[in-house]
């Protein structure tokens, strides 16, 4: 995975999960705001994982 596409991941499930918070804070439900926090760090914890299989395979 190139670097950029790493960043755009990263910055997309970042984006997530902070809407996703925003909107439970105002007023949202919990419930309707997990998916957005589920997508968002299984994004950044794809790339994280990606990162640490390819430093170990060289």
């Amino acid at each position: 995975m190139r670097k950029q596409t790493a960043y755009i991941i990263i910055g997309i499930g970042t984006a997530s999960t902070l809407f996703a918070i925003y909107g439970m804070i105002r007023g949202g439900k919990f419930i309707d705001a997990l998916s957005g926090i589920i997508i968002g760090l299984a994004l950044i914890g794809t790339v994280i994982i990606k990162r640490s299989k390819k430093g170990k395979a060289k």
